[in-house]
């Protein structure tokens, strides 16, 4: 396996006097930290570990209880321990799922839940400044990172936002942009949640567990709303982050 042999060797050349657990936690750390192990990436059992590195198991469950309390590593049961995926994502700038993933040299990919063309609601007809008859195309989607489900999505947009949805690519953004609609600035309101039947289901996660859910108004240099979409991201995975001037 080449994660333990990374961590054997890491762990061979580092020359911390502290407890073995403790030297366990920096190494792993170090190696998640310098992307030596990838997030999302299976770290060894107990077992592999006890006898690869000659160190008991007793105190590599105290390295690893550490590690899941500090958010560097995640238990699945019945699928071992991972690095945690934790992704960050700016909310200083308006960029897709896809380019968010990108930058975090991840590997982003869709699952197309529906696509149906809808007569605007009175809702989406005053974000979008429609008449009462007006038409909105709504895609159900979900988001995934490295073959793992991140993100539920609905989106609305106006009909002629998206000539032809069926034909729909990886990036709804870079859609947009080449009937010269995409979004160059955004009103996001991030609420903390707990999912329901659907969005459990669709992120993989237990109902009621906590999710963020992120409701964003997409806007043109006109001033135009082109894009009302409701996102629930599962919150062990994501992070959002600002940049504040002082």
């Amino acid at each position: 396996m080449v994660t333990l042999d990374r961590i054997s060797r890491i762990y061979s050349e580092n020359r911390d006097t502290r407890p073995k657990y403790r030297r366990l936690y920096n190494v792993i750390a170090q190696c998640v930290e310098s992307t030596a192990v990838g997030p999302g990436e299976l770290i060894p059992s107990e077992r592999e570990l006890a006898e690869k590195l000659g160190i008991s198991r007793v105190t590599i469950r105290k390295a690893f209880s550490q590690l899941f309390e500090n958010g560097i590593l995640d238990r699945k049961h019945g699928a071992g321990t991972f690095v945690s995926r934790r992704i960050e994502k700016s909310v200083s700038s308006v960029s897709s799922f896809s380019e968010d993933m990108a930058k975090n040299r991840l590997m982003p990919s869709s699952k197309v839940i529906s696509v149906r063309h809808l007569q605007a609601d009175a809702h989406l007809a005053l974000i979008f400044g429609l008449a009462s008859d007006g038409q909105v195309i709504e895609i159900q989607r979900v988001r995934l990172a490295n073959g793992l489900a991140i993100a539920y999505e609905v989106v609305a947009v106006p009909e002629d936002v998206l000539p032809d949805p069926l034909s729909i690519g990886q990036s709804l953004y870079q859609d947009m942009a080449q009937v010269g609609l995409r979004p160059t600035s955004a009103v996001q309101r991030i609420r903390a949640a707990n999912a329901n039947k659907v969005q459990a289901s669709m992120l993989d996660i237990h109902t009621n567990a906590a999710i963020l859910h992120i409701e964003r108004h997409g806007v043109i240099q006109s001033g135009r709303v082109v894009e009302y979409t409701n996102s629930y991201y599962r919150s062990d995975s994501y992070e959002f982050v600002t940049e504040v001037p002082v």
